[in-house]
């Protein structure tokens, strides 16, 4: 990059990262608030109240007290889930605090959440018995949340541990100890904003399958279509950029979608994240990454083998 336009960057991206002084607070009713508890709370609001609108919008097939059941399960599992791979994040540092409550309660982790929330709610349904997909109503909210709450633990500084790795780039922010740092809640949140736009242009130019009875024939669910040959998010993702028609996609391909695209991105961004590895280079979260995206292995595969020739 010339050094001109290094230069643009600095006098432009710079000064007004650098204004932030971390942690920052705001008042309210004559009470400092963290901005981390602000945004996490607000993240929390909003994604609530665009999944009660998205299923006011769909023709939800769950019925009310199994919608809630499912949202219930999330919840425990999501809050056991980031809890222990919290407490997995660091195992020296944990063993040195298991009499520390404050350490303890203290921390937890957005992808033991998300696999948490995951294998809590599939452990639900196993158990009454219900075998659809529960998941596409919550891509677009939690995906939402995510990136409110990111803001908060960008304003939150080092205290956070969520900054990224020192780097020498026109863009690394000091959060209070004088050295620049990657910016990865920054990073986190343009992939999420992505991701999001993704997540919506599909939603509005595809159709889900809706399920069939014991006696109908597969394409019954599909108006006739091919199922089988149309449920890649690769062919969605390019139906949608060229404003095709509306094309059919499995129920909780959307989930799913969200699901491996956030961990994949975070098992590559953690590399550039002060963690300690616990074993092949890789530290805990991203080994859980690893788990999550083995779990969705055969959605992966049948993704891929329905790559158009000449698409990669």
């Amino acid at each position: 990059m010339p050094a001109r336009n290094i230069e643009q960057i600095q006098s432009t991206i710079l000064p007004t990262l650098q204004l932030a002084l971390f942690p920052y607070f705001i008042p309210i009713a004559g009470r400092s608030i963290h901005l981390h508890t602000f945004f996490e709370s607000l993240g929390y609001a909003v994604a609530f109240a665009i999944f009660l609108i998205l299923r006011s919008r769909s023709n939800d097939s769950l019925s009310y007290p199994l919608r809630w059941a499912t949202l219930a399960a999330a919840f425990v599992g999501g809050t056991l889930g980031s809890k222990l791979l919290y407490w997995l994040e660091d195992p020296q540092l944990t063993l040195q605090h298991l009499h520390d409550p404050a350490y303890l309660l203290g921390g937890k982790t957005i992808v033991g959440a998300l696999l948490g929330g995951l294998f809590a709610v599939e452990a639900m349904k196993r158990y009454i018995g219900l075998h659809q997909s529960t998941g596409d109503l919550f891509a677009i909210p939690v995906a939402v949340g995510l990136a409110i709450g990111r803001i908060g633990c960008f304003l939150t500084g080092l205290s956070d541990n969520t900054y990224g790795t020192p780097t020498s780039l026109p863009w690394g922010v000091d959060f209070g100890d004088g050295i620049d740092r990657h910016p990865t809640q920054l990073y986190e949140i343009v992939f999420l904003l992505a991701l999001i736009a993704l997540l919506a242009r599909i939603r509005m130019t595809s159709t889900l399958a809706r399920p069939i009875g014991p006696d109908e024939p597969e394409s019954a669910r599909t108006g006739g279509h091919d199922f089988s040959r149309a449920e890649s998010p690769s062919k969605l993702i390019a139906a949608s950029a060229a404003g095709g028609s509306r094309i059919i996609v499995r129920p909780g391909d959307a989930f799913k979608l969200f699901m491996t695209s956030y961990l994949a991105f975070r098992l590559f961004c953690d590399f550039i994240k002060p963690y300690p590895s616990i074993g092949l280079g890789l530290g805990a979260i991203q080994w859980a990454c690893v788990l999550g995206l083995l779990y969705y292995s055969r959605d992966l595969l049948r993704w891929a083998r329905l790559l158009p020739d000449g698409v990669s």
